[in-house]
This record gives structure tokens, sequence and C-alpha cells, in this order.
């Protein structure tokens, strides 16, 4: 059965996965591609691991895990549109049995435990119900000693930055989403509500602590472009005799 949330994730999505490929880039200033690159960075795996990416939606997150640590990556999304879109960049690179994908929701992976020997996991935690649920299903899959990388937008802490991103996304995003598309403009009214509403409710200091509930040891926090997007990992307890860390 689907969750709110989820079938609230499907309509936004299918409205903009003809333009996910550049629209983020250019509504986020080009900061969008940083963040992406400082969530690869985080990873420090090898040409044996495969890494699980989750809402990949159009594989760019994947394809670039791949490039850069020659590993297997495979791609989980619900939306349908975002794979397809997906699936396209995938054969235009060459890269689509290096990226498998798979069509699947966060709160009930079709993995066994301790299978992926890293997770990255990137705006998933305003689409769910139960993030701590979410979450504990996520680390359920990644090997202990394996590592947890998470990109989430975030509120500015500075009060002027925090102003300003304010203004930018309840007035000016909504009208340039709409020069987008019609899905753009959807996203740009929901988008900086839904961020304010998650950080009411999760705090870092409640994601550390969370992630630190389930297990996995070494959390970290980066706010990226004054606090616009945050990058957590971490490592889950425990050790494999294979992984080098």
């Amino acid at each position: 059965m689907d969750y709110h949330r989820n079938v609230h994730s499907r309509q936004i999505f299918d409205g903009i996965a003809a333009q996910y490929d550049w629209a983020p880039g250019l509504l986020s200033f080009f900061q969008y591609q940083r963040w992406r690159s400082y969530v690869v960075s985080r990873f420090q795996t090898g040409p044996d691991a495969t890494v699980l990416d989750l809402c990949t939606g159009t594989a760019g997150v994947a394809m670039q895990i791949a490039r850069t640590h020659r590993c297997r990556v495979v791609g989980v999304d619900l939306n349908l549109k975002m794979l397809s879109r997906a699936q396209h960049n995938l054969a235009e690179h060459e890269m689509g049995s290096q990226v498998p994908l798979v069509l699947g929701r966060a709160e009930n992976l079709s993995f066994t435990d301790d299978c992926f020997d890293d997770v990255c996991v990137t705006f998933l935690l305003r689409y769910v119900d139960d993030p701590e649920a979410t979450m504990a299903e996520i680390v359920r899959v990644l090997k202990p000693g394996g590592r947890l990388v998470s990109l989430e937008f975030g509120v500015p802490p500075n009060p002027v930055a925090k102003a300003l991103w304010q203004f930018y996304t309840r007035g000016v995003l909504p009208v340039t989403g709409a020069f987008v598309s019609r899905g753009w403009r959807n996203v740009g009214g929901f988008l900086g509500p839904s961020i304010s509403g998650l950080y009411q409710s999760y705090g870092e200091d409640d994601l550390r602590q969370m992630w630190q509930r389930l297990g996995m040891l070494d959390v970290q926090i980066k706010r990226l472009s004054l606090g616009g997007a945050v990058v957590m990992w971490g490592t889950k307890n425990g050790s494999t005799e294979t992984k080098d860390r």
C-alpha cells in the first residue's frame, strides 16, 4: 500500500523528470553539482564494491559514483518516469551494465541484510511518513563497516542568509520554476515550506542522534552553500574482513 508522502512524491517527480538533468543546477545557482560532488567524495570505496544509490532519480549521482570509484552502483527510485530518464542517460554514456536500476521504495527495500558496501541517499526524508523507520531499513541493507552518505536541503543558520533563503524559496523560486515547466512551478511552491517543515521536526542534532540510535558511528555533518544543503555521513557499527576503510 502506498504511503501518503510516496504518492505526493510520485506526483511531484512525474512533472519534473524531463527537465531534471539541468533544472536543479539552474535553480540552485549551479550549486547542485557541487553538492553531488561532495557527496561522492565522502565514499572510500573501490572497484570490487557495490553501492546502493537510493532516490537515484535520473542517475546523475549514481554515474558519478561509478566513474569516480570504478565500482558497481545499484540505482533505486519509486518513480517510473525518473527511471526511464535514468535509463536513457545510462545508455547514452554506455553505463547500463555498471549501474542497474530497480523500481522500489526506501521504506521496504527488496534486498537482503548487509548486502551493500556503501549507501548513498539524496533528498529522501521529506517524502516518507516515518523517517526513522525508513532510515532503519536503509541501514539494514548496509554492510557492517560500510559508509552511509546522505544529502538533504537545509535552512541556513545565519539570520541574513536565512532571510535571503526564505525570500528566494518563497518568492523567487515559484516564479522561476514556472518558466521551466508546470511541474517545476509546483516544486517551486512546495520546496521551501517542505524544507522548513523537515528541519522543524528533525534538526541536525536530531538527525545525528537518529543515526546513532540506528548503529551509525562517527556521524559527521557538513553544511554547504551557507547551509542550503546538508551532507551527513557515518559508518555502520561493526567491521568486515574484506572491507578496507
